[in-house]
């Protein structure tokens, strides 16, 4: 199942939002992978949670990202739009 996004900007990085059905159960913090694919295409590639709980940085991380996403959410959705 293929989705066409477009890249943010977040801070000096670049962003793609991932619906979450494509992401099913495993939802945000999931770990990922990215590559460059053929014809300047990306696969990513999404692994299962591992077994062990967050650390306490992994925690503050995701707390941070979920603020982000709260925060900017209308704007997210505007984006993804455009």
């Amino acid at each position: 199942m293929a989705t066409m996004q477009k890249f943010i900007k977040v801070g000096s990085s670049i962003a793609a939002v991932i619906p979450k059905r494509l992401l099913g159960v495993r939802g945000a913090g999931a770990p990922i992978s990215v590559e460059r694919g053929e014809r300047n295409t990306f696969v990513v590639r999404v692994f299962p949670r591992k077994a062990t709980p967050l650390s306490t940085r992994e925690k503050h991380v995701l707390s941070i990202t979920d603020a982000f996403i709260d925060r900017y959410r209308a704007d997210l959705k505007r984006l993804k739009d455009a």
